[in-house]
């Protein structure tokens, strides 16, 4: 048996064998108040407990294997989930961090109902109780219509009620969720900004009234799992009279057996056992296509950045293979919005050439579309018009897992997850090991903080890098970027948040450990840039030469290759500091 099919086989084995339970139970009750011998009742007793027997294990088998089986589902979901995000961040219509974390923590958990509440209690109902139905028929006809009657409006009636009372309930709800969180957001992180400014009482209104509008969709909720299970009690309750009196008139009659009625009795009162989760299931899967529904607006639309071979443009061609060794990036007429249409051009028609192997500093004012054209070129985003080419190959042309392995950007903000050192290296190459990735550390100056470290590079950095500090965490985003085998790579702002001692040395360090790739340093500091062979300058949205004044536009720079570090020391790849 498959592993889905094991839980609802278990789940209907337990219903029944409880269904079964209760009438034999009357049975038995009936029949031993009219004093036969015991041996008479042996059989009986026999059966109750064995059925008491399979019950509890079958509940105990359905609970384990459900809980396997949904605990797995969750699991390839969250991935599935992720997965489909990760295409989409930083594209239109993807909500800010406090929505999609809720999303993508409440939501995608509430999926995991959809194999326990939903689909299991369903699948358990729709065959354990015709089967008590015609149970109660084969006892009494007219018991088991009083029945079926009965089963329909506690199994369909009050489930139906309760999806069209909560579907707009929890519509509400999750928007609700996302406004308090986006509230209790801004609380932490500009709490104090807010008190210095006075806005700190208004804003703690708005966030009650955000937790009244939750608090009011989760009455409202309340209210319709409440009148579900109040129609379910009442439908149990009056087949139960109904059954109750039907076979008292069949006993009075002589059509049914004493003992046969204490049997259809409590089997009218298991009957019900078997539908009374059914209003709950309604209940989540109201919220688990809220989920779906909510999950898909993020992750369904063009990504930000899409395969040739999966764009929906038809007219582009297929994939193409980017060159394996170095080769020459080139771009041609960027111009880019990184706000979307109707906001400032921050990058107006780029042209820039950078050869194999050659160092070259960017230069340029603060929020001059540094980062966004350092962005660019490794293509983590793509321009509004332009293109750029790596061995003559458009790199909207080839798979973004090709361009990510010949291509890599270390980030002026580097991000840590909360875990070791080494798994946090190993972004840059998953399949480094320890004296890789103790070299690369040792590169960016990191060795003597690496030796005092008692677990190495088995040591948690903490949420954010929150164990670290500024300079740590941007070093070791450089040592990730170095410790990756790609041919060329970006550094933006790689000296920031660093002393100008310390910047000196990591700056030496980067050039000698890059020794032969392509290096392109995104940098605000005019006082380091002799160890480059050329430094162009971004202004105003374009791109010229800073040594001589010629335009980045006009052409390949032929690389001089100067003495490098002329008037420096350049730091041997062993130095540590």
């Amino acid at each position: 048996m498959s592993r889905a099919r094991r839980p609802l086989a278990l789940g209907v084995l337990s219903a029944l064998s409880g269904v079964a339970l209760l009438a034999v139970s009357g049975w038995l009750i009936v029949r031993a108040a009219e004093r036969p011998p015991v041996l008479a009742l042996l059989t009986a007793i026999v059966v109750v407990r064995a059925l008491g027997l399979v019950r509890a294990l079958a509940r105990y088998g359905e609970r384990l294997t459900g809980h396997d089986l949904a605990l797995r589902e969750l699991a390839r979901e969250r991935v599935a989930w992720y997965r489909r995000l990760a295409r989409r961040i930083g594209a239109a219509g993807v909500p800010g961090a406090a929505d999609l974390l809720t999303r993508f923590t409440s939501d995608v958990d509430a999926l995991q109902d959809r194999v326990l509440r939903v689909r299991l209690p369903l699948g358990v109902a729709a065959i354990a109780a015709p089967a008590t139905a015609l149970a109660a028929a084969l006892l009494l006809p007219s018991a088991g219509v009083a029945m079926a009657l009965g089963l329909a409006l506690a199994g369909v009636g009050a489930p139906a009620a309760v999806h069209a009372l909560a579907r707009r309930a929890v519509a509400d709800q999750a928007p609700a969720r996302a406004s308090l969180a986006a509230r209790l957001h801004e609380a932490l992180e500009l709490g104090p900004e807010l008190a210095l400014r006075g806005a700190g009482t208004a804003h703690a209104r708005e966030l009650r009234r955000a937790a009244a509008r939750l608090d009011g969709g989760e009455r409202r909720i309340a209210r319709a799992a409440a009148i579900g299970q109040a129609l379910a009690t009442g439908a149990a309750g009056g087949t139960l009279l109904a059954v109750l009196a039907l076979g008292t008139a069949a006993t009075a009659r002589g059509e049914l057996a004493p003992v046969a009625l204490g049997a259809l009795v409590l089997l009218a009162v298991g009957a019900f056992e078997v539908v009374r989760p059914l209003p709950e299931a309604a209940l989540r899967r109201v919220a688990v296509e809220r989920a779906v529904h909510r999950l898909s607006r993020v992750v369904d639309g063009p990504p930000l950045l899409a395969d040739a071979a999966t764009d929906a443009d038809a007219a582009r061609p297929a994939t193409r293979s980017l060159p394996a060794g170095p080769a020459a990036l080139s771009a041609r007429g960027i111009v880019h919005r990184p706000g979307g249409p109707g906001t400032p051009v921050v990058l107006d028609g780029i042209d820039l050439d950078v050869m194999p192997g050659e160092r070259i500093a960017l230069i340029g004012p603060s929020g001059g579309g540094k980062s966004t054209l350092a962005s660019i070129l490794a293509r983590l985003a793509d321009p509004d018009a332009g293109e750029v080419r790596l061995g003559g190959v458009p790199l909207r042309d080839a798979a973004v897992a090709d361009v990510r392995s010949r291509i890599r950007l270390a980030g002026q903000d580097a991000h840590l997850l909360a875990g070791t050192l080494a798994a946090n290296l190993r972004i840059g190459a998953p399949d480094a090991d320890e004296p890789a990735m103790a070299a690369a550390l040792r590169s960016v100056g990191l060795g003597t903080w690496l030796d005092a470290l008692p677990a190495g590079l088995g040591t948690l950095v903490g949420e954010d890098g929150v164990a670290v500090s500024g300079g740590q965490r941007q070093r070791i985003g450089v040592a990730r970027a170095l410790l990756s085998p790609a041919p060329l790579l970006i550094l933006d702002e790689p000296t920031a948040m660093l002393d100008a001692a310390t910047a000196d040395a990591l700056l030496d360090d980067v050039l000698a450990a890059t020794e032969g790739r392509t290096l392109v340093v995104v940098t605000h500091d005019n006082d380091r840039l002799a160890p480059f062979e050329r430094v162009l300058a971004l202004r105003d949205g374009r791109l010229r030469s800073a040594a001589g004044g010629r335009d980045a536009g006009s052409g390949p720079q032929p690389p001089s290759r100067p003495a490098r570090g002329a008037g420096r020391r350049v730091a041997p790849l062993s130095r540590t500091r």
